[in-house]
């Protein structure tokens, strides 16, 4: 998994760490890493390519990841949070469209 992020502190508001994601999609999700990255801070946005389908987010098919992202939401307490539309269009005629660049977002009380 390549993953990028920063930390934003304000003045009188907590502070939010905001991580962009690619995961290729031949890997596995690393629930180690995923656990890791959610628990950097109180606030916290994942976001970008992480090339996991579900039907819950608008894909034609399902893949393990997707399905194990799917069951791990309630267990790590996140949020999966998706776009109306695809947001991938293959070439080939073949594949179809799907959402593949998703967000999680995890506050903590």
């Amino acid at each position: 998994m390549d993953a990028t992020g920063c930390r934003l502190a304000m003045t009188g508001h907590g502070t939010l760490v905001i991580v962009s994601i690619h995961l290729p999609p031949p890997k596995k999700l690393p629930r180690c890493d995923l656990r890791a990255l959610l628990a950097l801070g109180n606030a916290v946005i994942l976001f970008g390519d992480f090339n996991y389908k579900n039907h819950r987010w608008g894909c034609p098919t399902i893949n393990y990841n997707g399905d194990k992202l799917n069951r791990l939401e309630d267990r790590l307490d996140f949020e999966i949070i998706a776009p109306s539309t695809s947001t991938y269009f293959p070439n080939i005629i073949t594949n179809r469209p799907s959402t593949l660049d998703i967000a999680l977002t995890r506050t903590c009380a």
